[in-house]
């Protein structure tokens, strides 16, 4: 069991595409699409994902809700391995199994978060494929404004498990 590069490749391209994001939102995801949520780009090394403030996601004090960056955040760490899943002989089964959150500054406009380390998520999910065993991964994703600033930071612990 591997990772067809070929086919990984035209995951990330389908997943970057804004149309078929939106419509995948709608249908799989619903708050997300309600909120506005999107992928602003996804390749071998980072995951972009970003969401407008605005009333669909504001708390009652005027800033973005703790759940909507969370969503975002969630995003940015598990659309690449959703795409590896996709491009895996026999397939993969994913989780998140815990996740911890920093909030530096009030989350005002548009915040988009990154995570660095889809290679580090690759590695995990390759070694769970070889091993057939359970393999579980830390991924980190940064919250920043307009301006460059830290709004919020992310970690979430994923399990990963070939099927």
């Amino acid at each position: 069991m591997g990772i067809d590069a070929e086919k990984l490749d035209a995951e990330y391209r389908r997943l970057a595409k804004r149309g078929r994001f939106r419509i995948f939102t709608i249908l799989k995801m619903p708050s997300a699409a309600f909120t506005g949520l999107r992928l602003d780009s996804i390749d071998d090394e980072r995951c972009i994902a970003s969401l407008a403030g605005g009333w669909r996601s504001q708390n009652p004090f005027k800033t973005m809700y703790w759940a909507a960056q969370g969503m975002a955040a969630e995003l940015a760490t598990g659309a690449a391995p959703f795409a590896i899943s996709q491009a895996c002989e026999g397939g993969l089964r994913m989780f998140v199994i815990g996740t911890e959150a920093r909030f530096v500054k009030r989350a005002k406009g548009r915040i988009t978060f990154t995570c660095e380390e889809v290679g580090k998520t690759r590695e995990a999910i390759e070694t769970a494929l070889s091993s057939g065993g359970a393999v579980d991964c830390e991924l980190h994703s940064v919250g920043r404004d307009a301006s460059g600033d830290i709004v919020s930071e992310w970690k979430f612990k994923w399990n990963f498990r070939a099927r």
